[in-house]
């Protein structure tokens, strides 16, 4: 599972990263969720609510899931040309959250509506963001080729 932080404001310096962790992880209100204190993740204990004021905390627990682009990259395109179809499950990203403007965006594959699970002033929205994903942060692409976008 990929997930993006843009995270500019609040920390120095610019945070702008992919990480790969467990997708619970990344319910913004674990009290909307349903959670209880006692079923937090390590990364999440403490941290009820993630938001514009503790990500910076939670950022530095999940330091050792942070990947680069290109790294993501060379697996993506290595992958696909041994296992086409599970390539395009394991690399879609699943949430984009922007921590300035207080959006979460999710394409998580399964049933569950992470962008439901939102802080108070938080919009949240299932839908596609691949566009607002700076070129140079798009894995997927490469030489201005989408390889998730299915051939079949």
């Amino acid at each position: 599972m990929y997930f993006k932080v843009l995270h500019k404001n609040y920390l120095p310096p610019l945070v702008d990263s992919w990480y790969i962790t467990e997708p619970d992880l990344w319910y913004l209100d674990y009290d909307q969720a349903g959670y209880a204190p006692s079923e937090y993740r390590e990364e999440r204990k403490g941290i009820r609510i993630l938001n514009e004021t503790t990500i910076a905390n939670f950022l530095e627990r999940i330091e050792k899931y942070e990947r680069f682009t290109e790294d993501i990259r060379l697996e993506f395109l290595r992958e696909l040309r041994t296992n086409r179809e599970e390539a395009y499950y394991d690399y879609n990203q699943c949430f984009f959250i922007d921590f300035d403007r207080l959006i979460f965006y999710s394409t998580y594959p399964e049933s569950i509506s992470f962008e439901e699970y939102i802080p108070n002033k938080w919009e949240g929205y299932l839908q596609r963001f691949d566009e607002q994903v700076l070129y140079k942060y798009r894995y997927w692409e490469d030489k201005n080729k989408n390889y998730l976008v299915r051939e079949d």
